[in-house]
């Protein structure tokens, strides 16, 4: 006769945990009028006219945003009596984003990242390139019958470089897209692209996005944009084969 134990609640680090995290989490703000963005399944918002709060998750680490003081105390009420929470005060790094406030402005990077990553890869005294992507080179798949042995070692690079693309640096965007095509099999040609990208990054580790105030509504200055080929979209909705698409209103630079 095998005797087991019920448990009262998910265990710290097994597969279910983090989804009975989220279903709880998920439940008991909602039942505090939160709804989460559409756009982003861990971003939480409450609105009250023209008030709003936001909590956004990462895990068991939340960011609080708040119109005013009042909302804030709030939340932070409402969050520490359901659950037993620490008040770190103002963000100043939170998983691998520096955060850096002025009166005017929030700037947001990854230098420390980048420098451990570097350090790891020992690329700290490497020469700098001033491009992510070499324009002499093409890419090209690999052939089948020359793998190399550092598939895993690509993949762990391209997802350091993904999280960094899509956290504080989109000037690296293209390359790393580009060369995620080819995770399956890379080649020489293919690790030495990633290579580039962090020599790239050795000299422009300092680089962030910074959010502020625009000195009036006609100056675009603090604007970045991207851009989107849309050469496989539907013909007859879309006239032409390039697409524009606003991003946000950061600016990419020193800080």
């Amino acid at each position: 006769m095998r005797q087991v134990c019920k448990l009262v609640k998910p265990l710290y680090g097994l597969k279910q945990a983090g989804h009975e995290w989220n279903n709880e989490l998920d439940a008991k703000l909602k039942n505090h009028e939160y709804q989460h963005l559409t756009s982003d399944p861990c971003a939480y918002i409450q609105q009250d006219n023209s008030d709003f709060g936001i909590l956004t998750i990462w895990v068991d680490d939340s960011l609080l945003f708040t119109s005013l003081d009042q909302m804030m105390d709030h939340i932070k009420n409402m969050l520490s009596s359901k659950w037993e929470v620490t008040n770190v005060g103002e963000p100043h790094k939170i998983i691998g984003i520096e955060v850096t406030h002025t009166d005017n402005s929030i700037s947001i990077s990854q230098q420390k990242y980048i420098e451990n990553l570097l350090h790891k890869e020992e690329m700290l005294n490497m020469n700098h390139t001033n491009m992510p992507m070499d324009p002499n080179i093409k890419l090209a798949p690999n052939p089948d019958n020359n793998k190399l042995d550092c598939s895993n070692s690509f993949a762990r690079l391209l997802g350091c470089l993904q999280f960094i693309s899509n956290s504080t640096r989109p000037d690296i965007s293209f390359a790393v897209n580009k060369l995620a095509a080819y995770t399956a099999n890379p080649g020489l040609q293919h690790y030495g692209a990633i290579k580039w990208i962090l020599q790239y990054l050795a000299g422009m580790k300092t680089l962030g996005i910074t959010y502020g105030n625009t000195p009036n509504e006609t100056d675009n200055d603090n604007l970045f944009h991207g851009y989107a080929d849309t050469t496989f979209a539907n013909t007859n909705d879309y006239k032409s084969t390039t697409g524009y698409i606003f991003l946000g209103s950061g600016v990419l630079g020193k800080h």
